[in-house]
């Protein structure tokens, strides 16, 4: 019966059937936890990038309405008016193709939790670089007599350069099309590589001319 109905209803249908509003690329607020950002991604199943939340449409359906796995597939059943037989015995061909079709369902599922993983790591490096250089545009803006001079830090012409590039990576991964996003996450750890040599560069020719190590709260993080 489950199978039947998550065949029927995919979670991004339930989703907006049930009122949550979906963006572009299948993005909405997670409605799990305090969201002002959309990080939860919505098609078959539903994944939060903020709190975890995780699962298939019967899932959903549960922690939406507080319900056990059985009343969420009732309600399901009831209010897309689904033709599901609840009282028909599995057949043996029925129980081992279920058993063949879970063991493939969870083998995908680790892919996937993996894909999620790496893809929040992608995110969260990305937002860790576009601060570091929003920062650096504030902390290091010339004055009159600076730019007069053409004395210009080096951490400014590096931000300047950089952050709407990171800033239009970001807008991709938040809201861009399935094949947009895999796009760039393709080539993510070649982008996060190159964005930190530039950070690493821009930090150590300003050491260079000034002599003096740039303020520590301007440093990206590292990623373990």
């Amino acid at each position: 019966m489950f199978q039947e109905i998550k065949d029927a209803v995919s979670t991004r249908e339930a989703a907006s059937f049930y009122g949550l509003k979906i963006g572009r690329g299948g993005m909405a607020c997670c409605p799990f936890h305090d969201d002002k950002h959309p990080s939860m991604k919505v098609d078959a199943r539903f994944h939060c990038f903020g709190c975890g939340a995780d699962g298939d449409v019967i899932n959903f359906v549960q922690k939406m309405f507080s319900l056990d796995a059985k009343q969420a597939a009732f309600k399901l059943i009831d209010d897309f008016h689904l033709n599901i037989d609840t009282k028909r015995k599995e057949s043996k061909h029925e129980k081992n193709q279920r058993i063949r079709l879970q063991k493939e369902k969870e083998r995908k599922e680790k892919i996937r939790v993996a894909y999620a993983e790496e893809f929040r790591r992608f995110r969260s490096r990305m937002g860790d670089i576009f601060r570091t250089l929003h920062n650096w545009i504030l902390d290091y803006e010339p004055t009159r007599e600076q730019w007069e001079a053409g004395n210009i830090d080096e951490h400014y012409i590096c931000a300047i350069n950089n952050r709407d590039p990171v800033d239009w990576i970001l807008e991709t991964l938040d809201f861009g099309e399935d094949a947009e996003i895999y796009e760039q996450y393709k080539h993510r750890e070649e982008t996060i590589a190159s964005y930190e040599r530039k950070l690493t560069d821009a930090a150590g020719r300003a050491t260079g001319r000034s002599g003096e190590r740039p303020s520590s709260n301007s440093e990206p993080e590292r990623i373990a």
